[in-house]
């Protein structure tokens, strides 16, 4: 009797174990879709031949990634994203893609159909972009991450100072994807932990430091205006003054890079120029 009563509870746990799962990965689809606008749109303009290419080859090339249907929404609007940060940031220079989730539904185009993947990005961007490898995309990684981050906090109307991410850097983390990366926002610094064999962020953490304030200031992809206005709401929210972490697991578009190595944070697919 105490044998069945102990497996009736491990079977109870584990279905509450799988009711959770299932309602976390539903509300951030729906807070992606909310959060994300305009890169949903063009996300749900893909066809569905792209994702069944996805589904068959991108764990391949990504071992360890998931390709159920939360998992495309999140990838594919991902991708969107960052072609939407590189129409708004394209005067100031190349961004640097850090998920390789979003890079993933890329490359599977790219073989599949590069000229409706072009024709897409016309579509809805305005112009085309190149996939290029890091070392090539004529800018230091370093500022191409900077401008992403700052891009992608812009699309989402989130402050470029932190802590919350957006759904680009959010990203790996969200999806558990071994070699990916986890950001977070750590005392003012974006910085980023590569994600291991059980999808979780391991190691030390590597600071992004012109992600934070000075170095936004110095690219010029925030204004002192903004950043005063960033301490103001601040000091009269929570005392947490930009130095609260902000977990690769977050709500909303928050939560959690490629060739280039665990020091950079970012690389294959990694950019697209002005």
């Amino acid at each position: 009797m105490n044998n069945t009563t102990t497996k009736t509870k491990f079977s109870l746990l584990q279905r509450a174990k799988a009711w959770w799962a299932l309602q976390r990965d539903l509300n951030q689809q729906i807070a992606a879709r909310k959060a994300c606008p305009r890169a949903t749109r063009a996300a749900d303009a893909i066809l569905p031949a792209v994702r069944t290419a996805w589904v068959a080859q991108a764990p391949e090339e990504f071992p360890g990634l998931p390709v159920d249907d939360g998992a495309w929404l999140r990838c594919a609007i991902g991708l969107a994203q960052f072609f939407e940060v590189c129409r708004l940031q394209q005067a100031q220079g190349p961004c640097a893609l850090p998920s390789k989730g979003a890079d993933s539904v890329w490359h599977v185009w790219l073989r599949l159909d590069p000229a409706g993947l072009a024709a897409w990005q016309q579509a809805h961007f305005g112009r085309s972009f190149d996939h290029r490898e890091a070392e090539v995309l004529g800018a230091p990684l370093d500022e191409g991450i900077a401008r992403c981050w700052a891009g992608a906090c812009r699309s989402q109307g989130l402050s470029v100072f932190g802590p919350r991410l957006p759904l680009l850097f959010a990203l790996d983390g969200q999806l558990g994807l071994p070699t990916g990366w986890a950001y977070r926002h750590e005392r003012g610094v974006l910085v980023h932990r590569q994600i291991d064999g059980f999808g979780l962020a391991s190691g030390e953490a590597v600071p992004h430091a012109v992600v934070a304030a000075a170095g936004l200031l110095t690219l010029g992809l925030a204004t002192q205006a903004e950043l005063r206005a960033h301490r103001r709401r601040d000091d009269g929210g929570s005392g947490c003054g930009g130095s609260c972490g902000s977990g690769s697991d977050g709500g909303g578009c928050d939560g959690g890079g490629s060739s280039c190595g665990s020091s950079c944070g970012s690389g294959c697919g990694g950019g697209c120029g002005s």
